[in-house]
């Protein structure tokens, strides 16, 4: 089972540190940096190639009807999703279908789905535990970790290019390969 402090660790093999983290929790620099970075690079990455093993389905329940302007209906944003993908009408018919338009606001700080039609369903991207990650996806993210603390941990500016070009290179022929 790939968890996250496999890798972090590989990320910083990648730099070529001598550091041998035991936990993401140890107090040290190692640590205090793949923790503030991890996630928001995992999410850049996820959103931006839009992964079909990084897919979630969930029905949604209306909100509130009868939002002012375009909007029919408002739904609750899905507190695991990154970015929504596709609403699924409740009255979808297979062979004929139709567009629903849609668009996320916030209102007051809230992230709120409003929609033209009723939607049962929504498709959208999660942030997905290491093991079900691909092989692409993995090398993509493990770079991407490694520029940034190969910055972040010891200032090499030149080193942190190469492997932001390498991780960019990863995502671009992920991003390909799911079309």
């Amino acid at each position: 089972m790939t968890t996250r402090i496999d890798v972090a660790r590989e990320a910083l093999a990648q730099i070529g540190t001598r550091s041998k983290i035991v936990s993401l929790d140890d107090g040290s620099a190692e640590a205090t940096y793949i923790n503030l970075l991890y996630g928001p690079i995992r999410d850049f990455l996820l959103v931006d190639g839009d992964y079909d093993w990084s897919m979630a389905v969930q029905n949604l329940p209306v909100e509130a009807p009868g939002n002012p302007g375009p909007w029919n209906y408002s739904y609750a944003y899905p507190s695991g999703a990154l970015r929504i993908r596709q609403l699924v009408p409740t009255n979808m018919r297979p062979l004929d279908p139709f567009p629903v338009e849609w668009n996320v606001i916030g209102n007051g700080g809230v992230r709120t789905i409003v929609a033209s039609h009723q939607i049962e369903i929504i498709l959208y991207t999660a942030a997905v535990i290491e093991d079900l990650w691909d092989a692409m996806f993995r090398e993509a993210f493990v770079r991407m970790l490694a520029s940034a603390l190969a910055f972040a941990l010891e200032n090499r500016i030149e080193a942190s290019k190469v492997k932001l070009d390498e991780a960019l290179g990863f995502a671009g022929i992920t991003k390909l390969r799911d079309m």
